[in-house]
């Protein structure tokens, strides 16, 4: 029997869960806000700690670092996967609370993972890759684990032979990612895609421009701003699920927001064409009025092109956490070689390599950001 862990760093709450693979018992299902993580980071160690022996710990790392045990990770390496300037350090971002417990993990003698991001995969070819940084955080690895579960486990279907796109909706983003024969071939991530209801998703170039002339110290913070919430002028996800107290702009905002779902998909569809299914996973899959609307709208929108992809909800084992630390459990039961095994080795986890930096151009501009993030 394995027991394993799996955490997830999402934008709201960092998400553990943790089960034995006897017969797939969760024996720790917890989600802590981040602020707690922010200025605790020691919190999720001490839960763990008082649960008794684990075989694995499946950890988030940010935009992500090639596989390793955190103990082998370099501090350089947990910088760069949470790279941030001196200003947002200060300013004690979310991600300050990660990089804070990525390095207490490397300090410990507990059985802990970190996993790569998307861009860091063999997988996914070198071409999808220029310019790029966020083509899916290690969490949207985490999310894709949990969906091959699903396919092996309530589906029957072989892990090596599913051919899915996940997209996952959360609080600040949403992300995109293209499967085939159980392998990560594309990604969107939440920075990277269309706007999601916190985050205003890919920057305009002449926007980033204007942005950063008129704020030269540009803070990770906009990347939180500029979504759905903003355009509504309030942020009440109850609010936007109640069909009573929607009005007229709050159906404009729910039609932008799936608008740029359907755009997510319609890019991970180039790489992808004939999925057999699409799940959705994320925060909003948890409020019934929305779910519904976006299930019914990509329903629609694949019938248009004569696709008959089933669209489905992604399936946790947790009840409190989401489905993301589900998945990294998942993972974290495959490196210890538990039943799911067969999922961890069909990602190629084991084989990621290079650094978040590695595809921007041109070279010159790639040695500045560099040179800038390593010597922060």
């Amino acid at each position: 029997m394995v027991r394993a862990i799996g955490i997830d760093s999402g934008t709201m709450s960092m998400d553990i869960l943790g089960f034995d693979d006897l017969d797939n018992r969760v024996f720790l299902d917890v989600a802590i806000p981040r602020d707690v993580i922010t200025n605790n980071p020691e919190k999720p160690i001490e839960i763990i700690k008082s649960i008794g022996n684990v075989d694995s710990i499946a950890v988030s790392s940010g935009y992500g670092i090639p596989f390793k045990k955190a103990q082998e990770a370099s501090e350089k390496e947990i910088e760069l996967a949470t790279f941030i300037n001196n200003d947002d350090l200060q300013r004690k971002l979310k991600i300050v609370g990660l990089r804070n417990l990525m390095k207490i993990f490397k300090l410990s003698d507990l059985p802990a993972y970190f996993i790569p991001g998307v861009i860091h995969l063999k997988s996914v070819p070198e071409f999808r890759k220029i310019n790029k940084i966020d083509l899916g955080t290690s969490d949207k690895l985490f999310s894709v684990a949990e969906a091959l579960r699903n396919e092996k486990d309530y589906y029957k279907n072989d892990p090596k032979e599913s051919n899915i796109i996940l997209i996952e909706i959360g609080y600040a983003y949403t992300a995109a990612i293209s499967v085939l024969n159980g392998k990560i071939v594309d990604g969107i991530g939440g920075t990277s895609g269309f706007p999601g209801y916190r985050g205003m998703g890919a920057i305009d170039g002449e926007l980033a421009y204007a942005m950063a002339s008129a704020e030269p110290y540009f803070t990770k913070l906009r990347l939180f701003q500029g979504g759905i919430s903003d355009y509504l002028g309030y942020d009440n996800i109850e609010r936007l699920n109640d069909i009573q107290l929607r009005d007229e702009k709050s159906n404009r905002a729910l039609k932008l927001f799936v608008e740029s779902i359907l755009k997510d998909l319609s890019v991970m569809m180039v790489s992808n064409n004939n999925p057999e299914r699409i799940y959705i996973s994320g925060r909003f899959t948890r409020y019934d009025s929305i779910f519904t609307y976006i299930k019914e709208n990509i329903e629609n929108y694949l019938k248009g092109f004569s696709i008959k992809a089933e669209v489905v909800r992604l399936n946790g084992l947790g009840k409190i956490s989401k489905e993301a630390a589900s998945g990294a459990a998942v993972l974290a039961n495959g490196i210890a070689n538990g039943i799911y095994r067969d999922i961890f080795e069909t990602l190629n986890i084991e084989e990621s390599e290079g650094s978040i930096f590695d595809h921007i151009l041109p070279n010159d501009l790639r040695s500045k950001i560099i040179d800038y993030f390593t010597k922060q």
